[in-house]
């Protein structure tokens, strides 16, 4: 060994921001031991002799050597020591979550514990049954061969109803030609199989134009009862062959094709009277033929005196009135046109037919006068039944982005939810009773929607049997308190509701009387019903109670579970653990969504920091985005004013807050459910007069390919695949949890990434795949993939050559 050199311990530079370990010592152990030694070497010798390197080989004693390398261990051991313990006081450096946990305390955060996902299950019930389905009601996602069973237990009693299920959905019904012979009505138009019909096409004098929406139609109904007046002509008299419920409209079958005969006609509509009886004018005799006296056949008018005609302009004359009675309408029609009205009475006369014989003949007083076109001999008469609209309707299917639809049978009380089974499976979403429904459609009721369905259907199955749950199980048992505190075994939950709340499922009982929890037991009295609750990296829940509180047997209800393992495809939940009277079957419906793991010390960190910033209130536009990251859940969170994203509910305009959720897998876009609470909570926290759009941010995971140069002496497909690992590393730079919206990604990020691997001796060519906005020539000269301000940049795939 050299003759040691002394050196002096100076400090090193300060630590740079950014670490994630703190670094506070002066030298490291090779400069100890050096430093020591030479420090032996001059030190002088006894009697004030000369140093002791000058008569001793202190380098090369293999004593002092040894015992100088155990001194700088030991010095080296404690000042990893003082760098570990004086890490884990910052919020920055902390390593250990316990202890980060109390860093965060000091700053008014607390750790969320994990947070149940939420989600919705159809029920298919008995015929005619109402089960009630109880709180707490266990169900079950089994386990699959990549995930374990998933337990959930209904939020909430939940009353199901008997006209909830088994519905039918279509369209809004739309008025169309008749195709065939079928027409299809929502009233019912008493027909029935074996009834003739009279089909009459009318053209009010005061035209109104009918209207293509059916709440609009239902109104035209009423006015075009009341104008029409005249242009009437008779189509045709069908006879109805059958009439069958079509998801409660009214299909009426005739034995004939309507499509020519109810034709579309502007200015034309069209009525249809069932006829109660056909009625055959009086006739008499007009003309008398003779042979004059040159022998010549001649024709002489006979004429009635004192005797009113068959046609009258109030009165029909009919060989039997004995069908028609006072009030009946009666069909007048022949080439002129055709004209309805009521009979205002009925009675018999006797009538001459020929000179000198009489008959005995009906009279039909009219309520209107007979147009004069009518008061002829060629007239046909009919007794009619009520005037029906004969207007067909199609049940078109349901289109993509629809917010109306029409559900049969029709419910007597209007369900808040509705699931549909479309091409895209079942569909939940929330429902209100249309503002063009009426009771006049007997058998059906027209929703809007909150949300447009994604998929298609022509007549979809749908109920309204919907039951919210949620993840994990509930326990319940004694505790023992000892020196004034206890621990519930966990992992327990919380829960989110739909207002962005946050509530512990943990409640508390001593001696049977409920304790509330506080944040603190500071101030409080000692003997106070509360409690303070801490969570523990195990998701368990430490209880500390007052000095005098702990009266009696404690006793605790709480869940267990929650976390992004319970947000699944809710399709999978499908068991009902146990028995509900009236349910035969349950299965889940859509997604659930609203799950967080237990916070890592990465999200602490950045949850703490915004509670510091934003001190639970909005003020600024920043605020906004670090109250958000205060929601279960949250990962990334913008605020700005400006263009929102595509789609956005405000018109890209205003004042924007986007949002990105953990998954199991990374990042992923917040669904409209957990918008709308998120919503809710920044609204408890903000001046609501103020326009705010809650919207989703948009992850884009980018692809890269490159080509690295490898060192010789090193397996060049050991390097790539070195190379590749880095660049994919889920906690590393490039992943998209440690990096922000809006940021773009450089191809130096890239590089440093790569290049800091070993054997890799330069990166030869790279590209990266773009992001939603193009790169304009400046960026994309320093190689920049840019990014919107609600966009999140990340690396999901590489390719290494």
């Amino acid at each position: 060994m050299n003759a040691p050199e002394p050196r002096e311990l100076t400090p090193r530079p300060d630590p740079p921001p950014g670490l994630s370990r703190l670094r506070r010592r002066l030298a490291d152990r090779h400069d100890f031991r050096d430093a020591l030694l030479a420090g032996i070497a001059g030190t002088p010798g006894p009697g004030g002799t000369g140093p002791l390197g000058g008569r001793l080989d202190v380098a090369g004693d293999p004593t002092l050597v040894t015992a100088a390398e155990l001194w700088s261990r030991v010095a080296d051991s404690v000042a990893t020591y003082t760098e570990l313990t004086a890490g884990e006081r910052y919020l920055g450096t902390a390593q250990d979550w316990t202890d980060l946990r109390r860093t965060a305390d000091l700053l008014g955060h607390r750790p969320m514990q994990r947070a149940a996902a939420r989600g919705w299950i159809r029920c298919t019930t008995d015929s005619g049954a109402s089960p009630l389905v109880p709180a707490g009601t266990r169900v079950q996602a089994p386990g699959t061969a990549t995930s374990a069973a998933q337990a959930f237990e209904v939020v909430t009693d939940t009353q199901l109803r008997a006209d909830w299920a088994d519905l039918t959905v279509t369209a809004v019904p739309a008025p169309q030609p008749p195709p065939g012979r079928a027409l299809r009505l929502l009233t019912d138009p008493g027909f029935g199989a074996g009834d003739r019909v009279a089909l009459v096409a009318e053209e009010p004098s005061g035209y109104v134009p009918m209207p293509s929406t059916w709440w609009g139609w239902l109104g035209w109904i009423s006015i075009i009862d009341n104008q029409y007046d005249g242009n009437l002509t008779l189509r045709a008299v069908v006879t109805v062959t059958k009439k069958s419920d079509d998801l409660g409209a009214f299909l009426v079958t005739t034995d004939r094709v309507l499509t020519g005969l109810l034709r579309p006609a502007s200015g034309t509509t069209y009525a249809a009277y069932r006829v109660r009886a056909r009625l055959s004018l009086a006739r008499r005799l007009s003309k008398l033929s003779y042979v004059n006296t040159s022998g010549v056949a001649a024709t002489a008018a006979v004429s009635y005196p004192g005797e009113a005609a068959a046609v009258g302009s109030s009165h029909l004359l009919v060989t039997d009135a004995s069908a028609a009675s006072p009030g009946m309408n009666i069909l007048v029609s022949n080439s002129y046109g055709a004209f309805v009205t009521t009979v205002t009475s009925v009675s018999g006369v006797d009538w001459s037919v020929a000179p000198g014989t009489k008959h005995h003949v009906g009279r039909i007083g009219l309520t209107d006068s007979l147009p004069s076109g009518q008061q002829a001999d060629d007239i046909e008469i009919l007794l009619v039944d009520q005037r029906v609209v004969a207007q067909h309707h199609e049940l078109p299917p349901l289109a993509p982005g629809g917010t109306r639809l029409r559900v049969h049978p029709r419910p007597a009380e209007v369900p808040s939810r509705i699931a549909v089974q479309t091409t895209a499976g079942w569909e939940l979403a929330d429902c209100s009773r249309d503002a063009g429904d009426t009771t006049d459609d007997a058998k059906g009721m027209l929703l809007v929607l909150g949300a447009g369905l994604a998929g298609t259907a022509a007549k979809a199955p749908a109920t309204a049997n919907l039951v919210p749950v949620r993840h994990g199980e509930t326990h319940r048992g004694s505790l023992t308190v000892t020196g004034g505190g206890t621990v519930v075994p966990g992992p327990v939950t919380a829960d989110v509701d739909p207002a962005g709340r946050v509530t512990d499922s943990l409640a508390v009982r001593v001696g049977g009387v409920a304790y509330d929890e506080v944040d603190s037991l500071y101030g409080q009295d000692p003997a106070a019903s509360v409690f303070t609750t801490r969570l523990a990296a195990d998701g368990r829940l430490v209880l500390r109670f007052g000095a005098e509180a702990v009266r009696g047997e404690v006793t605790a209800t709480w869940r267990v579970g929650g976390g992004l393992v319970g947000e699944l495809d809710a399709t999978r939940i499908d068991t009902l653990l146990g028995s509900v009277r009236g349910i035969r079957k349950i299965a889940g419906v859509g997604r659930t969504t609203g799950a967080a793991d237990q916070e890592d010390p990465l999200r602490m960190r950045r949850a703490a920091t915004a509670r510091i910033r934003a001190l639970d209130r909005a003020v600024s536009v920043d605020d906004l985005a670090d109250l958000t990251l205060g929601v279960p859940g949250t990962s990334h969170s913008v605020a700005w004013r400006g263009a929102g994203p595509a789609g956005c509910p405000c018109g890209r305009v205003g004042l924007h807050v986007a949002s990105l959720r953990f998954s199991d897998t990374g990042v992923r876009a917040p669904l409209g459910a957990e918008l709308a609470s998120l919503a809710g909570y920044l609204d408890a926290r903000r001046d609501t007069s103020v326009g705010l759009c809650v919207c989703a941010g948009v992850p884009s995971p980018l692809t890269a390919t490159l080509t690295v140069a490898a060192d010789p002496r090193r397996d060049p497909v050991t390097v790539r695949t070195a190379v590749r690992a880095a660049l994919l590393d889920p906690t590393g730079p490039l992943a998209p949890r440690p990096r922000d919206l809006g940021v773009p990604l450089d191809a130096s990020d890239v590089l440093a990434v790569a290049q800091a691997v070993t054997g890799v001796v330069g990166v030869v060519a790279l590209s990266v795949s773009p992001g939603m906005r193009a790169a304009s020539a400046a960026e994309a000269a320093i190689g920049r993939t840019p990014a919107e301000r609600y966009e999140l940049l990340s690396l999901t795939a590489v390719t290494v050559h």
